[in-house]
């Protein structure tokens, strides 16, 4: 127990912040957001239960922090997947790289398919703001694949990507071939990458 104590002394917020999320994320995925218990977060991540309530006075709070941590790791991934590709199959890589996490990722399966609270908690997050927040982050990443198009245009375009894959996600396909890998490249070549030059 001195240990453990110890190691809450020494560890730095962020390291203190990054054990919680990473405890947090486990905790919801394993057994959903009903059922989640602070305490075992609080245990799991190595620090005291004022430390993780006076960084997240609620488990709401956790989860909302828990959802934009894993929504900021997966935009890092597309914009790794679609690094050195042109504006045209930067959209396709984008938007299979993206299907196939959220089918993949236990988490991200959990928040989009299974678990109704945790999409109840943080549909708040699929505001104006959080469209505008990725569509911009998105159509960056496609001016820097190459696209030429306006800046108005591309914003245009790209928003109306975000808000299909967002309508996709809230009431996903229930043909299951129309969820693999190449249905979604086939729909993201043949629909979406058009739309960008």
């Amino acid at each position: 127990m001195a240990a453990s104590r110890k190691e809450r002394v020494t560890a730095s917020p962020s390291a203190q912040e990054a054990a919680i999320l990473a405890a947090a994320a486990d905790e919801f995925t394993e057994v959903g957001v009903r059922r989640a218990n602070m305490d075992e977060v609080a245990k799991a991540a190595g620090v005291s239960r004022s430390t993780l309530y006076r960084r997240f006075p609620s488990k709401d709070n956790l989860l909302v922090a828990v959802a934009n941590d894993t929504f900021e790791r997966g935009l890092a991934r597309l914009e790794g997947a679609v690094r050195g590709l042109g504006p045209a199959d930067a959209v396709v890589e984008a938007f299979a790289t993206g299907a196939g996490m959220v089918t993949s990722d236990p988490l991200m399966r959990r928040i989009v398919f299974e678990d109704v609270e945790i999409r109840n908690i943080t549909s708040g997050a699929m505001s104006t703001l959080f469209i505008e927040m990725v569509t911009a982050r998105v159509a960056s990443t496609l001016r820097d694949a190459g696209a030429i198009m306006p800046d108005e245009a591309l914003f245009e375009a790209v928003e109306l990507h975000v808000r299909l894959v967002i309508s996709l996600l809230e009431v996903p396909v229930t043909d299951p071939q129309k969820r693999s890998a190449d249905h979604v490249r086939h729909i993201a070549a043949t629909y979406l990458a058009p739309m960008i030059h």
